[in-house]
């Protein structure tokens, strides 16, 4: 599975990597996406860079560069809907290796994502996954709903209010 940098951070500064590789086992990011989150992390002193930095250099996390038409297409996504060059390059490595489905929290990012027919999935909508799988317990997502909300990781108070009416849907395999 394909993730962006935010994703990427929250689950690092949770110490939480696991539960993304356990719930897509593959982790593939952008040569760009490292730049930001593990190399521009590293000159922040940020922990959860270095967490990720120690995934990429066990290659649990996979580094791929873009193709030069990719990258192209990457820099015509960024133009056209505003986006950083990290959410750019991260829709853009999608479509290079053909995936249908990406790890992305941003709105004009996942707009853009579903404009080329790629799912955005969110960090919340992971969460949801894992506890489906039961790989965290009730008690584990709301002990990171929380730490999240103390990470200054931003959700809409109306995102907040779905993403627990549909945990408490929610039936267990």
């Amino acid at each position: 599975m394909i993730a962006n940098a935010s994703p990427l951070i929250i689950f690092g500064k949770l110490n939480k990597i696991d539960i993304l590789r356990r719930v897509f086992r593959n982790i593939e990011i952008t040569k760009e996406v490292f730049n930001e989150v593990v190399l521009k992390g590293i000159e922040k002193n940020s922990k959860d860079a270095l967490i990720i930095k120690e995934h990429i250099d066990n290659k649990t996390i996979k580094v791929f560069g873009l193709k030069e038409r990719f990258y192209n297409t990457a820099n015509k996504i960024q133009t056209i809907y505003n986006l950083d060059i990290g959410e750019a390059e991260t829709i853009a490595l999608a479509l290079q290796l053909n995936k249908k489905e990406i790890i992305i929290d941003e709105i004009s990012a996942r707009e853009a994502a579903k404009a080329f027919g790629i799912k955005p999935i969110g960090s919340l909508k992971v969460l949801i996954t894992a506890y489906r799988c039961n790989l965290i317990n009730k008690q584990e997502v709301h002990e990171l709903i929380n730490e999240m909300e103390n990470s200054k990781y931003r959700f809409s108070p109306k995102v907040l209010l779905e993403f627990w009416e549909l945990f408490e849907k929610i039936k267990k395999k």
